[in-house]
């Protein structure tokens, strides 16, 4: 099971929100650079990034561009480009898809420029999606949540091998623009839905648990893991997120009949709960 230290940006800052909320922000007094160097020491083969607000806004602003170029210079300097790097936030348009690619980073975690255009295939209208928005009492602006509708259709296979598709779910729903809003879509349906498309790698976040410290989401996770059983042999990766706290969590998912292939460690890591190293070696490669 690999396992993903987490790195989440406010504009320059590196934080954690509770349950994916804005106003329950804990910021880090920690440098990028020196973070980035502990995990890499650490030996993660993977890195997770997310700019928050351009999963909230859909843009992606000059201090978030500037902080993944310092990520990759670091991992390049400290001869660790064998470190993969995922990242996620507000990406919306094949400009971006192919920058991100250019610059180096590995996959691209992609929610909300997918789900939106799923959802309307499956028989939502458009009146449909702007009552989700209004309800979750945000407004709804197509052309920025969907600047490419077409997007899915543009990718080739080789693209798609290096997309991860975000399902994050509460409850039975499907989450999007920066979890600020939810479609009635089970997670399982979904991912059964991309996997059609030609995806293959998914994360699933537990919002409720997300940011909690409180323990992971088990049942739900469990429950999801077996419906998508009998797909397992399209999927390259599940990996799971939300609500890691202590080791027992990563004990637990490994019990699991259907286990994920990588877990995403976040505010347990920052606030020392867990300590990176020890659990790479205990259960990275079981």
């Amino acid at each position: 099971m690999l396992i993903i230290p987490a790195i989440d940006l406010k504009k320059g800052d590196i934080v954690r929100l509770y349950k994916g909320r804005f106003d329950k922000v804990s910021y880090y007094d920690v440098e990028i650079e020196k973070l980035v160097k502990e995990y890499l020491k650490a030996g993660a083969k993977r890195l997770h990034i997310v700019l928050l607000y351009g999963a909230k806004k859909g843009e992606i602003g000059k201090e978030e561009l500037e902080k993944i170029r310092k990520i990759l210079e670091i991992r390049k300097i400290n001869n660790r480009e064998d470190c993969e790097i995922q990242l996620g936030g507000g990406i919306r348009e094949k400009t971006q898809i192919d920058s991100f690619f250019n610059l180096g980073i590995n996959y691209l975690i992609i929610g909300t420029a997918f789900l939106i255009p799923l959802a309307l295939s499956e028989g939502y209208s458009l009146q449909d999606i702007k009552f989700f928005y209004q309800r979750s009492g945000k407004n709804f602006d197509f052309e920025k949540e969907v600047p490419n509708f077409e997007l899915m259709e543009w990718l080739d296979s080789s693209v798609k091998e290096k997309i991860i598709i975000s399902v994050d779910y509460y409850k039975d729903e499907v989450a999007l623009s920066g979890w600020e809003v939810t479609i009635p879509l089970k997670p399982s349906f979904v991912i059964k839905k991309f996997l059609e498309r030609g995806f293959k790698r998914f994360l699933i976040t537990s919002i409720e648990s997300d940011g909690t410290l409180e323990g992971i989401d088990l049942n739900n996770l469990n429950r999801i893991m077996k419906e998508i059983y009998d797909c397992k042999e399209k999927i390259k990766e599940i990996i799971v997120a939300g609500g890691i706290s202590k080791e027992e969590d990563l004990i637990l998912l490994n019990s699991l009949k259907h286990k994920p292939t990588g877990v995403v460690i976040g505010k347990a890591l920052y606030q020392k709960k867990l300590n990176l190293e020890d659990v790479i070696k205990k259960y990275q490669n079981i």
